[in-house]
């Protein structure tokens, strides 16, 4: 009985040796079944451009559909800083993007320079529209049936934290605090429009350009609640801002330059496609969840190499 307790041991600590770590542990694979590909970006409405027709917006659209369908046309993409000009270009070129399978949810003539858009191939039930704090950011969601089970998408801009504090928001509604500040307040109610609609069994999907990186409270507040941060659950690295590597914001946005420069890099990491799962749902991430067009395009549309001063991010999502 020893030397088979003693056999059992050896072969625990093996197993155990052989087990990676935590720091070291492979990506989270996505599962063999079903799946819902999903793209974040803010494309950039190039108003501070000067007179180039937005940062040449129409070459930008046409990079940006070349590059869905390189990507084999993920089923839910995600826009923010959409204008009238830039929703007219999508919207033409939706007829033959994907061979037309994608559907344009929030398509109303935007009456400013920064509202979203969703291109989706997939089933929309519902929608709706909020403002947020400060009456010029919105926040759209749109409830989808995915092959994984009724998705709840919210895609929204975000202003970032001030330079000084503002920390009271005596009058901003639920589900914001009043000792938040207004600035918190719009992630609060961004993440409330997500998860107040779709039932219990509801995949929330909360994504965006948030302003603000990581180590702010407004992040860790929703990682605090359950929210998990895609990119990261996929293993990928944190943003380095020395080499770019890992960053979605930073390259010049006033200037079509950068746009043709392959060597111009991001800096700083406040794009993200968080997931809340239902308990039914352990979420899992394929291998290609990340950036989406991280790296500069070959023979781009009127010499452009970048599709706007943000890197998008990429979430391949099922349940495993």
């Amino acid at each position: 009985m020893r030397k088979v307790a003693l056999v059992m041991l050896v072969a625990l600590a093996v197993g155990a040796a052989l087990l990676p770590t935590a720091a070291s542990a492979a990506p989270v694979q996505a599962s063999t079944g079903d799946s819902v590909r999903i793209v974040d970006l803010n494309l950039l409405h190039g108003v501070f451009c000067g007179m180039t027709n937005g940062c040449q917006a129409p070459d930008r659209v046409a990079l940006l559909a070349r590059q869905l369908e390189e990507a084999n046309c993920p089923e839910v993409v995600g826009l923010q800083e959409i204008n009238a000009n830039l929703a007219q270009l999508i919207n033409d070129a939706r007829k033959t993007l994907c061979d037309g399978k994608y559907k344009v949810v929030f398509k109303r003539p935007p009456r400013g320079v920064d509202t979203e858009r969703v291109l989706t191939t997939l089933k929309v039930k519902s929608t709706k529209v909020m403002k947020l704090r400060g009456n010029f950011r919105t926040a759209s969601r749109a409830v989808l049936s995915t092959p994984i089970g009724r998705l709840v998408l919210v895609v929204t801009h975000q202003d970032g934290d001030p330079d000084t504090p503002i920390n009271t928001c005596a009058t901003c509604p639920p589900p914001c605090r009043a000792d938040a500040s207004p600035f918190q307040c719009q992630t609060d109610a961004a993440a409330g429009l997500a998860t107040d609609t779709g039932g219990p069994k509801a995949i929330h999907v909360l994504m965006g350009d948030f302003n603000v990186t990581p180590t702010s409270w407004r992040y860790q507040s929703l990682i605090a609640a359950g929210w998990v941060d895609s990119y990261l659950a996929a293993g990928n690295p944190e943003c380095n801002p020395g080499t770019g590597v890992g960053c979605t914001s930073g390259r010049d946005d006033q200037n079509v330059n950068a746009l043709k420069d392959p060597n111009a890099k991001e800096s700083e990491r406040i794009d993200f496609i968080f997931v809340k799962p239902p308990a039914s749902c352990q979420p899992a991430f394929g291998a290609g969840t990340g950036l989406f067009a991280a790296t500069p395009a070959q023979n781009g549309p009127g010499g452009l190499v970048w599709m706007s001063d943000h890197t998008g991010v990429f979430a391949d999502l099922s349940c495993a």
